[in-house]
């Protein structure tokens, strides 16, 4: 009776019931691993999830901020001086808290584009002249004015702000003279954050 008995191990040859060598086996070879390539293609996936991490951060920023609005009016008349701010003093909506009631105006609390409008009246025989202002730069510009009877005018701009920003409306040097507000007449000043950047 004949047993064939085979095993095959690396680097070793094919033996066959009898003892004898049959074929032999290509032996393989195992390349040590180059150790400071590996650590640069570790360093460099290190690398790559740290600005896949920063970019999910931003789009998880960009995505989960809470909303950021604000409606103020202007509850009396006045009659203001040169370069002068108008406070927007009734404030309506708030989401945010980036409007500041006691300075009047908006500061942006993230990069973004962003809408504001103001609307503003005057007093039949009066005018009034106001600038919408980012920072030190005016945006947008507000005439109310008509020589026999109330009248009304607004603004809307859209506007890119960094955060830090500021957006305020004013007086526009001494043209005109009276802002007028009454029970039935709204002079408001309105803004949103439309998308972040």
């Amino acid at each position: 009776m004949m047993f064939i008995n085979a095993w095959v191990t690396p680097n070793r040859r094919l033996f066959d019931g009898v003892g004898e060598t049959s074929s032999v086996l290509e032996s393989r070879f195992v390349a040590e691993v180059d150790i400071p390539d590996l650590v640069l293609r570790l360093d460099a996936n290190e690398a790559k999830l740290t600005t896949l991490t920063k970019d999910f951060n931003d789009l998880k920023a960009k995505y989960n901020h809470p909303p950021v609005a604000f409606k103020a009016h202007l509850t009396s008349s006045s009659n203001p001086g040169l370069n002068q701010r108008i406070i927007f003093d009734d404030v309506q909506l708030n989401l945010g808290n980036a409007y500041f009631q006691h300075f009047g105006g908006f500061l942006a609390p993230l990069n973004g584009t962003y809408l504001f409008s103001v609307s503003v009246c005057s007093h039949g025989g009066h005018f009034i002249l106001l600038d919408l202002m980012k920072n030190t730069n005016r945006i947008g510009g507000i005439l109310a004015g008509d020589s026999l009877y109330d009248d009304c005018s607004s603004e809307t701009t859209v506007t890119q702000l960094n955060a830090g920003d500021q957006v305020y409306v004013q007086h526009h040097e001494s043209s005109g003279d009276l802002i007028f507000a009454h029970q039935n007449i709204i002079n408001s000043f309105t803004g949103v954050l439309l998308q972040i950047s």
